[in-house]
């Protein structure tokens, strides 16, 4: 575990990886992702600790839009 990001995973439907990747490449500063499971669908968000507000929020409205649960969040 890095020490000086912040960590959340999360379970989408695989067919929506790509989505999600391109949504938060264009909020390159929120967090980086990576594919953690491809074939469950488990994406891994890399936070830095002053963007991780944000990257909820982001999250969160995404989950409005599509099958997104987060299933590890350290707060």
């Amino acid at each position: 575990m890095h020490t000086d990001t912040v960590q959340i995973q999360a379970e989408v439907e695989t067919r929506d990886i790509g989505y999600i990747v391109s949504i938060f490449e264009m909020y390159e500063h929120f967090a980086i992702v990576r594919t953690a499971d491809r074939e469950k669908g488990i994406l891994e968000f890399m936070i830095a600790p002053d963007f991780l507000d944000d990257t909820r929020k982001l999250l969160n409205a995404l989950a409005k839009e599509i099958p997104l649960r987060v299933i590890k969040d350290p707060a």
